[in-house]
């Protein structure tokens, strides 16, 4: 026995004793330590430890709803039960801090199972930092504190289990029904273990060419014991019910981005980019090294490429399950290449390769550092230890809880979990989307094309909470609202008051922002012109900057207020966060221009207006749109002179708008578009109909020209209707107007339409 310890010890110790690619490893290795460092932002934490706590607190398992006033009839059947005790006992213990601490470990233990099995399958250590430096790359955005952390861990050790016995004929499946139990307990994806099992399963049959009894026996056992959860039979099919998110025609699917399939991204970024690439290895290397692949890597490929095709979600599933095959794969590729080229001189490719990845991983970590990786790519995450305060409700939840308003709350989806576990009272709705169930997040949709009025007769609120940047319709309706009156603003978060509800609370001081944002109140011409000529910072400075000095994340809490403040049609509070952004920045982003422009063009302004426009044509000196601005202002006033037309029924009006939404969502387009022309036809200032008018005539007719006279008499009606200004510029782009398209998505953005800022990220960089 101590003898064979001693033999495993020598192996590993020789394994990296004089091999130089021991730094390369030591550096990744920190690299994804350090990645694994971050603030804790998931929307889904609260309601994980509220649940942890009711659980405790009452002993039992819960079965219906209690943590929101909307769905207390329906079922919970709460397969994440484990881990939420486990994250509120760590949280009793050691706070935010030690919950950010875990996510570590847990990152650490998963890529020491990567790495062990890699050394089952003798994959050397060079293409390990290859696979693990691309793998985490890949995975990072799931490398956050949810249930799926535990899946990813669990999925890798029973690989391990298995590939101990397929290859190494090492009998430890004694572990695999003690894994499965711990599993289905833990998380719903628990039914992946089936796909696991089954493909060696399969895979030794056919090598053997015998049914072998002893795996069927731990096979079958690790699938019964899934049945010994809270929930039983119930539990045990859970996840069937689950898969109905991946299917397009669910609103989830439609409207949540984990959900969506990876070919309906709307914007490619580097993890995309990087993870086709890595497809293409991993298929490219399977085809050529076929015959020496196995059966069960042919089916776990299969099943999981599929999942990681279907939802974007699932992208770190594959990979993880990839990486032993792709490294496998390589290994084989260059023992049949030095062979081939024997007399080649690999040295130089050798020393290229490992100092490549001695200096991509070192960057990386001074971005990780300064933020600057997350903050380029457009990631909700940042470096650190605790709560992200940028993210988290905080100090809305503090302003809650210190006035006492425990009236009834309408919050958007993704604060509700934290609402509940941080006020302790029931809330609207919350991301457990098999509770809440289509309809609820259905009325929620509804509310954003003009639907909160009836929202808000549904289910008669004393209070609305909601992250205002991305449920800016909501901004623009409660501005319209005599009754709601804004009581809280910071950088992320809004809190109307029903008008006869908390009193004693005035309305919100927008002034109050500027002492809090450490922003002067007043700002003389002088002051406004110098920082309306600061010459903006080139690419490449900021990115170089980018290795030196931490992002200051405020800068986007100065942007979502001043897109608050547009809609809210408080200009002047908005110029000046506009303008503090372009002096705190030095101009790193001339998209403010456009906003800048249009407050001044507003105001009257022609000056101020023209200057925003030279700014703009300094990088893009043939942006028509803007060449057109200015010959405007410069020959004729802005017509401003428009009269609304006469309302003639608005009830219908509406009535036909709705039913032409409803037909749209199932496939009834010609009778949507009918309901649209009539909806118009009674009410000439629809702009909603117009721009729902519009979308139908682009996608679904192809008729981008016509199109556009709708988007227009949309946004002439409502100058501050992002969806419209969004919708325009798709058009403009499908009829190879890039310049034009460019600028709508801007004013589309900072209105605060998030699809828009995607649209620019990817078309007009």
């Amino acid at each position: 026995m101590k003898q064979n310890k001693q033999n495993k010890e020598n192996v590993f110790w020789k394994y990296f004793s004089g091999n130089n690619w021991i730094i390369p490893f030591s550096i990744i290795v920190c690299f994804i330590v350090i990645l694994s460092f971050r603030l804790l932002s998931d929307p889904d934490l609260g309601f994980h430890l509220n649940a942890g706590r009711w659980i405790l607190e009452n002993l039992s398992f819960p079965t219906k709803d209690t943590f929101t006033y909307t769905s207390t009839q329906n079922d919970y059947i709460d397969l994440h039960w484990l881990f939420q005790v486990i994250i509120f006992f760590v949280y009793a213990i050691s706070g935010y801090n030690g919950l950010s601490i875990l996510v570590v470990i847990l990152s650490v233990v998963l890529l020491f199972l990567l790495f062990k099995r890699n050394r089952i399958l003798g994959i050397p250590l060079y293409f390990s930092c290859i696979l693990f430096l691309m793998g985490f790359l890949i995975i990072e955005p799931r490398i956050v504190l949810r249930p799926e952390m535990f899946t990813f861990i669990f999925i890798s050790i029973i690989l391990l289990v298995l590939d101990n016995y397929y290859y190494r004929n090492i009998k430890q499946l004694y572990f695999l029904p003690v894994l499965m139990l711990v599993w289905c307990n833990m998380h719903s994806l628990f039914i992946l273990g089936f796909a696991l099992t089954g493909a060696y399963f399969i895979s030794l049959w056919l090598k053997e060419r015998k049914f072998d009894k002893y795996f069927f026996v731990y096979m079958f056992f690790s699938f019964a014991v899934c049945i010994i959860n809270p929930y039983f039979f119930k539990g045990f099919t859970f996840p069937l019910e689950l898969f109905t998110r991946f299917d397009s025609s669910n609103i989830f699917n439609q409207h949540l981005e984990e959900f969506r399939s990876f070919f309906q991204l709307d914007l490619f970024v580097f993890k995309n980019i990087l993870f086709l690439i890595f497809i293409f290895l991993v298929l490219l290397s399977f085809l050529l090294t076929i015959r020496k692949r196995k059966l069960h890597e042919l089916l776990l490929l299969s099943i999981f490429l599929y999942l990681a095709f279907i939802s974007i979600r699932n992208i770190s599933l594959f990979t993880i399950i990839a990486i032993p095959i792709l490294g496998n794969s390589l290994t084989s590729i260059t023992e049949s290449v030095k062979i081939k080229f024997k007399y080649f001189n690999w040295n130089f490719v050798k020393k290229l390769i490992y100092f490549i990845f001695i200096i991509i991983p070192l960057l990386l970590i001074l971005r990780l550092f300064t933020n600057s990786y997350y903050a380029t790519t457009n990631s909700v995450n940042k470096t650190g230890i605790g709560i992200d305060n940028n993210v988290q409700p905080l100090n809305a939840c503090e302003f809650i809880k210190t006035n006492k308003l425990n009236g009834r709350i309408i919050n958007s989806l993704g604060y509700g979990g934290w609402l509940a576990w941080s006020t302790q009272q029931p809330v609207f709705i919350d991301g457990r989307l098999e509770v809440i169930k289509e309809a609820l997040y259905n009325d929620v949709v509804e509310s954003w094309n003009g639907g909160l009025s009836k929202l808000i007769s549904k289910y008669n609120p004393d209070i609305i909470i909601y992250n205002y940047s991305k449920y800016y319709p909501w901004t623009t309706q409660l501005s319209e609202m005599a009754d709601w009156r804004l009581i809280y603003l910071d950088g992320n978060s809004a809190i109307f008051a029903q008008k006869n509800y908390a009193v004693n609370i005035h309305e919100f001081d927008f002034s109050s922002l500027f002492p809090q944002y450490k922003i002067p109140e007043n700002i003389s011409d002088k002051e406004k012109q110098k920082v309306l000529n600061i010459s903006p910072r080139g690419k490449f400075y900021l990115w170089v900057d980018g290795f030196f000095h931490k992002t200051d994340f405020t800068n986007n809490e100065l942007l979502n207020i001043s897109s608050f403040c547009i809609l809210f049609k408080e200009y002047k509070i908005a110029e000046r966060f506009l303008l503090e952004d372009i002096r705190r920045t030095k101009a790193a982003n001339s998209y403010i221009y456009y906003a800048l422009a249009d407050i001044y063009k507003t105001a009257g302004d022609k000056e101020d207006a023209l200057l925003c426009y030279h700014k703009i044509l300094l990088s893009n000196p043939k942006n028509k749109m803007v060449l057109n601005s200015m010959r405007e202002l410069q020959s004729v006033a802005t017509d401003t002179a428009g009269t609304v037309p006469e309302k003639k029924d608005e009830n219908e009006a509406k009535q036909l708008f709705n039913s032409g939404n409803k037909k749209y969502q199932n496939g009834d387009i010609k009778n949507a578009l009918k309901d649209y022309d009539k909806a118009i036809a009674l009410k000439p200032d629809y702009y909603k109909a117009y721009n729902n008018r519009g979308i139908l005539k682009a996608s679904e007719f192809k008729k981008d020209n016509e199109a556009l006279k709708d988007f227009d008499k949309a946004i002439e009606i409502n100058p501050d209707y992002a969806d419209a200004y969004l919708g325009r510029g798709t058009s403009k782009y499908n009829l190879k107007d890039l310049e034009g398209a460019c600028k709508d998505w801007q004013k589309s953005s900072l209105l605060g339409n998030t699809q828009a800022t995607k649209q620019l990220e990817k078309y007009c960089r």
